[in-house]
């Protein structure tokens, strides 16, 4: 469907992914932006996390892994009496191969720190093997506890809706990635910024069918009357700094110098905000409708600098995009746009919804845990906390004959 337009996105590092000894058979050395981009399908997701829970059985039946003891920062090319037993505990997972490294070295060295750095591509932390506070916590976590994530995986997998095509977006909230998946095939991945422990983005599948270029912003009153009216009150050049409108409650543009803010509260405040196209627009330049009952869309931000962080939930639910024209251009491929045309739109300034012809699945998933094209297994942390409500359904007692319904919803 969109093959003829994309190039997978390229990833941080480019070092060769090495091949556990229990990977699947015929599995080849590729490029590790494949094995940190590519992220298997739903249909195939559930049998590659079964594959993946016996591996971590038979490590965990094996003894687990060595615990690294905590400590300073490991920095690069630097001696350290840990580095044994973090070299041990990258073998046992495959992220270090058994002849790439003796156990007994005491020197961080290149081979160790690449180690290091696919352990943390895998975990989504930052791939910069400074093996430090977040690293060490993700190394020293028992096998016992990934074998429950797995187990917690498998059951959000196994009772997701049935997908009808092979042609969909995926949103893994706690990967912080969407991707484009045509036939079947991951063909097109960006990172993305997801609502934060306050605002969580929902669980939850519909159907993309609009693009809108230089979209408005309609502030949602919680957001204009709690976080933006103190703001107001002390900046007056917040409106024309921003690009906002002022609107009565019956849609009449106001001049925000004739309110006295003084005398508005939260509980008062009366208005609507809306913010015109531009710049500093929080929806940015383009975004993604797919109607849903908790007005999530996906859109633009001119907040890039986010996109840095490896950890990204920061919105109030909505999912920002990291590369929003190349999501743009891929699906307006089949309405015969340009890439020209898209820039045009854009320098226009001007409001325009683009109905798609072939409306586009979208499914938000939470998965924790997920194993890619390659075999290799991903662990994220647990961003919104839902993993340990549906352990503890999977772990009680089995008590009803209802056994066909999910442990727990997320």
């Amino acid at each position: 469907m969109f093959r003829q337009l994309i190039t997978v996105a390229a990833s941080v590092i480019l070092l060769p992914w090495p091949i556990p000894a229990w990977a699947p058979p015929g599995v080849e050395a590729k490029a590790s932006a494949e094995a940190v981009t590519a992220v298997s399908t739903i249909d195939l997701q559930y049998q590659r996390l079964q594959t993946a829970l016996q591996r971590y059985r038979a490590i965990a039946d094996a003894g687990g892994w060595p615990e690294v003891p905590d400590g300073p920062t490991i920095h690069p090319d630097t001696e350290d009496l840990r580095l044994p037993a973090l070299a041990r505990r990258l073998t046992i997972t495959g992220d270090l191969p058994d002849s790439d490294m003796e156990v007994s070295t005491f020197e961080y060295n290149e081979t160790l720190q690449d180690g290091v750095r696919r352990f943390q591509a895998r975990h989504g932390l930052e791939t910069d093997a400074l093996a430090g506070r977040a690293t060490l916590r993700a190394l020293n976590v028992p096998v016992e506890r990934r074998i429950d994530q797995i187990r917690v995986n498998l059951e959000r997998v196994r009772w997701h809706p049935e997908v009808e095509n092979d042609d969909l977006i995926l949103v893994n909230i706690p990967a912080f990635k969407a991707h484009v998946i045509d036939d079947g095939e991951i063909v097109w991945t960006t990172d993305v910024i997801v609502g934060d422990s306050e605002n969580k983005t929902p669980v939850f599948q519909s159907m993309l069918k609009f693009v809108v270029f230089n979209p408005t912003w309609t502030v949602p009153h919680s957001i204009a009357s709690e976080e933006l009216l103190p703001t107001i009150k002390r900046d007056p050049t917040f409106f024309r700094r921003g690009n906002y409108d002022l609107l009565d409650p019956s849609g009449n543009i106001v001049d925000p110098s004739s309110v006295d803010w003084s005398a508005v509260t939260k509980r008062s405040f009366s208005f609507t905000l809306v913010q015109k196209p531009g710049p500093a627009n929080q929806l940015g330049r383009v975004k993604f409708m797919f109607p849903n009952e908790y007005s999530v869309c996906m859109h633009d931000t001119p907040d890039k600098s986010l996109f840095a962080r490896a950890e990204r939930a920061f919105s109030h639910g909505c999912i920002r995009v990291a590369e929003p024209l190349g999501l743009a251009e891929i699906l307006l491929s089949n309405e015969e746009w340009t890439g020209k045309q898209v820039d045009s739109q854009l320098d226009s300034n001007v409001t325009k919804t683009v109905v798609l012809a072939d409306p586009l699945p979208v499914h938000v998933v939470y998965w924790t845990a997920e194993v890619d094209d390659l075999g290799v297994m991903h662990f994220y942390d647990d961003i919104y906390e839902w993993d340990a409500k549906v352990l503890e359904t999977l772990d009680k007692p089995f008590e009803s004959d209802h056994h066909d319904q999910p442990a727990a919803s997320y």
